[in-house]
């Protein structure tokens, strides 16, 4: 957690003003959103993000400005004073300006990203520049109840006008030159609405047990950047893969699965998983799951894992998610 919540918005505004500099812009649009504009080289960073999170965060900064300085990146940060989920007219017409404008011509690519209620805002409105790359972890298409009858959380933003300008999200990617959908299938109702984002222009990335929060999980990860930075070239499903492997080595994944096998009533699997945590390190929680599982199986006359030799992560995850 940042010292910077201790700033008062006006201090806070004075350092966001310091890191566009003097060629950027920093603009109010209406009192739901915050535009900030930082020149940089031929390729724009289009994020989106929460005013309460970037105050959080170390450095009080937009999760792109690491990544921005690192690669050159020009940066438009859109930021939400709240749960907006982007809905606002001003915002809409700040966005045909911007078109008309030409800014997203000036540059030789431009990538919209964001996690969540974020990748909902980058999917619309990456509709706006068009043959862009977008990066979405977790995305919601639209809360529009035609559209998503099925959807039953956030329900107080259901009151929130979803169309018809910059609406149904996965539309609004028809356009897009390439689209990365980051998505944990375990989760029944994100995994529904990833599915309406379509086209042959879609990769699917599938990350299983990331939880409610996948955009957090990679960057707790230390992905997240060259994820982003990968889908400027084309990011494969295999170099996805091969960063995500990098959960197995994190005690906070590791213990979400095993708290996740605590309602499944499956002391079998718990004891493998238990054991390939334990073959890792230490882990107090992982050992006492592993004692109560090797007692429930007892009392069941079941036999233990052979000889509780600890399988390695990656086995064990691939047994869990067959259901064995």
């Amino acid at each position: 957690m940042s010292e910077l919540t201790g700033l008062t918005p006006e201090e806070h505004r004075r350092l966001l003003t310091d890191y566009v500099g003097a060629d950027g812009t920093i603009e109010d649009i209406g009192e739901s959103h915050l535009s900030l504009f930082r020149p940089g080289g031929n390729t724009l960073l289009v994020e989106f993000d929460e005013m309460h999170a970037i105050r959080s965060r170390e450095g009080g900064l937009p999760w792109g400005a690491g990544l921005a300085r690192k690669r050159g990146y020009a940066t438009l940060t859109i930021a939400a004073r709240g749960a907006t989920w982007f809905r606002d007219s001003q915002l809409h017409d700040h966005f045909d300006g911007l078109t008309d404008d030409g800014l997203f011509d000036d540059y030789d690519t431009v990538i919209f990203a964001g996690g969540g209620m974020a990748a909902y805002g980058a999917a619309a409105f990456s509709v706006a520049a068009p043959g862009a790359v977008v990066f979405l972890a977790q995305p919601y298409a639209t809360l529009d109840r035609d559209v998503t009858p099925w959807e039953d959380r956030f329900r107080t933003a259901r009151r929130l006008s979803f169309g018809p300008r910059y609406g149904n999200a996965a539309q609004m990617i028809d356009a897009a030159a390439r689209v990365y959908v980051v998505t944990d299938p375990t989760r029944p109702l994100d995994a529904m609405h990833a599915s309406l984002f379509q086209g042959r222009h879609v990769t699917r990335l599938p990350a299983p047990h990331a939880g409610p929060d996948i955009w957090g999980q990679l960057q707790s990860l230390g992905i997240l950047d060259r994820l982003v930075a990968g889908a400027e070239g084309r990011l494969s499903r295999l170099r996805f893969a091969q960063l995500w492997r990098a959960r197995h080595s994190d005690p906070v994944w590791l213990n979400r699965v095993l708290r996740k096998l605590d309602g499944m009533d499956r002391p079998w699997l718990t004891a493998v998983w238990a054991g390939a945590m334990l073959r890792r390190e230490d882990s107090p929680m992982a050992r006492r799951r592993l004692n109560a599982a090797l007692s429930a199986l007892a009392d069941q006359g079941r036999d233990a894992p052979a000889g509780l030799r600890p399988q390695p992560v990656e086995r064990a995850e691939r047994m869990l998610l067959a259901g064995e």
